[in-house]
């Protein structure tokens, strides 16, 4: 993968079976399952109790990843890590999450902080999925400077 794939995370999360980071692709700030599927984070739900998948999985709108190896206190991390919505029957809409009070959130502005040119031309190049990451990383930077 090389150093250009590793200067796009910006989070890290180690579930034991699973391993989980955030990542800046072309349209924004992703989850990514390592080696596997990545999803918008603000596009992103967890789902349990599916007819035709009984158990866990991280939800997005073109793609799903099963959690099969997650029990729920790890769902629960994964959810508190990132900020996710949680949905735990099909009859239900997503609810809670919050990716602005997440670490992940942190780390994606640590990364804004080192990487601003890069971040302001993703930014710039694509529709975001995620709309005004850059926005609110940028004001919560200045914030925590004059606060420093």
């Amino acid at each position: 993968m090389g150093d250009s794939g590793m200067s796009m995370r910006f989070y890290l999360l180690d579930l034991d079976t699973m391993h989980f980071e955030g990542m800046v692709a072309a349209d924004g700030p992703h989850i990514k399952q390592m080696g596997g599927v990545s999803i918008p984070i603000g596009e992103a739900s967890l789902h349990f109790g599916d007819p035709i998948s009984p158990g866990w999985r991280l939800h997005g709108p073109h793609c799903t990843l099963e959690l099969p190896t997650l029990d729920k206190e790890q769902v629960l991390a994964l959810a508190a890590h990132f900020g996710l919505p949680i949905r735990t029957s099909p009859a239900e809409r997503p609810s809670g999450g919050d990716f602005l009070r997440s670490p992940a959130f942190a780390g994606l502005c640590h990364w804004v902080r080192r990487h601003p040119d890069k971040a302001k031309k993703i930014y710039q190049g694509a529709h975001q999925r995620t709309p005004g990451w850059l926005d609110v990383c940028n004001a919560a930077n200045a914030i925590a400077d004059d606060e420093a």
